[in-house]
C-alpha cells in the first residue's frame, strides 16, 4: 500500500464526554475485528487528540475501556456557563475565515485569567497513559495559534512533548490557559474545527469520529469538510447513536455519565462495524460488509 492510500481515522473533539464516546466506539468495532491498522494515518483534535495517544500508547483497548467504565476522578466536571459561551459566540460572529475567528477566540484565550494554569498540563498527564510519542505510529494533534489563528498540525518530528501537544489542543478558550510551545501559545485545535475532517491526507479510506457536529463556522461544517476531500474518496463519518446521545446527556464536560457513555458507544460500534469494515475493504467476523451511505 502507497503512502497516499494509507487509512486515516480522524477523530473530532467533545469533551470529556467525547473521549469516553470515542473509546467506546473502537471498542466495539475491535470486539468485531475492526481495528485501527499499523499504517493508519491519525488525526487527533481535543478529546480526539487524548484518544489518538491513548490508542497508539500500546495500551490495550480492553484497558483504555476499563479506565472509562471505572470513572475519571482525573477530570473535572466544570462546563463554560452561559455568560461565556455567549463570549465565545459573540467572538465569532460574522467571521469570514477560519483564521479570523480563531484570532478572536485567542484573544479571549489570552485575555483570560485562569486561576490555575497548570491544570491543564497535570490533566493531559493523567489521561495518556504513556508521555512519550509512539515510534510505530503516525499520530497528528491539531492545535491553534492564538495570535495568528493558523492551526498546527504537530507529530513526533517537531520535537514537542506529546503531554504539551495534547494540552494545548484541549485547551478550551476561557476554561483553560493556552499552552506554550516553542515561543508561540496554542489553544484548542476544536477553534478551527471540532472534527478537522479536511486534514486527511493522501486518498485512502477515512473513518471519522465526530462526538459533536457543533461548527465555528461554515467552513467546519462536516458536509463542507467532507466535500474538501472529493467524491471519489471512501468517507464514513460515525455519530452518536440515540443511546449514546441519551447516556451523555446535556453536557460533554459531566464525568458522571462517563461508565454509561462508553458502554453504551461500545454497543454502537458493534453495530457501525459492518460499514466502516466495508469502506477499508476488510470483512468482519461472521458478517459481510455492507454498503452504508456516509453520516454526514
Amino acid at each position: 500500500m502507497t503512502d497516499d492510500a494509507r487509512p486515516v481515522w480522524v477523530l473530532g473533539g467533545g469533551g470529556v464526554a467525547g473521549i469516553a464516546w470515542e473509546v467506546g466506539i473502537l471498542t466495539g468495532l475491535a470486539d468485531e475485528g475492526v481495528t485501527v491498522t499499523p499504517d493508519a494515518v491519525l488525526i487527533g483534535t481535543s478529546s480526539g487528540a487524548v484518544v489518538g495517544a491513548q490508542l497508539t500508547s500500546g495500551t490495550p483497548l480492553t484497558e483504555l475501556f476499563e479506565r472509562q467504565r471505572g470513572g475519571v476522578p482525573h477530570e473535572t466536571s466544570a462546563a463554560l456557563g452561559l455568560v461565556d459561551l455567549l463570549r465565545l459566540a459573540r467572538a465569532q460572529l460574522f467571521a469570514r475565515s477560519p483564521e479570523q475567528a480563531a484570532r478572536r477566540l485567542g484573544r479571549l484565550a489570552l485575555a483570560t485569567r485562569i486561576d490555575d494554569p497548570s491544570r491543564q498540563r497535570r490533566t493531559a498527564e493523567a489521561r495518556l497513559p504513556s508521555h512519550a510519542w509512539p515510534a510505530d505510529a503516525d499520530l497528528c494533534i491539531v492545535a491553534v495559534d492564538t495570535e495568528t489563528g493558523v492551526s498546527r498540525t504537530i507529530t513526533r518530528h517537531d520535537g514537542v512533548p506529546l503531554v504539551d501537544a495534547v494540552a494545548a489542543s484541549c485547551a478550551m478558550p476561557i476554561s483553560a490557559a493556552p499552552v506554550a510551545i516553542q515561543g508561540r501559545r496554542y489553544m484548542d485545535g476544536g477553534m478551527r474545527s471540532t472534527l478537522n475532517l479536511d486534514l486527511a491526507p493522501g486518498n485512502g479510506p477515512v473513518i471519522a469520529l465526530a462526538p459533536s457536529t457543533a461548527a465555528i463556522g461554515p467552513w467546519a461544517r462536516i458536509d463542507k469538510q467532507r466535500a474538501a476531500l472529493g467524491t471519489g474518496r471512501r468517507v464514513e463519518v460515525l455519530l452518536r447513536d440515540a443511546a449514546s446521545k441519551r447516556a451523555q446527556g446535556t453536557s460533554v464536560m459531566d464525568r458522571s455519565v462517563v461508565p454509561a457513555l462508553v458502554a453504551a458507544a461500545r454497543e454502537q460500534g458493534r453495530a457501525e462495524a459492518p460499514r466502516v469494515a466495508a469502506a477499508l475493504a476488510l470483512t468482519t467476523p461472521g458478517r459481510e460488509p455492507e454498503e452504508s451511505p456516509s453520516d454526514t
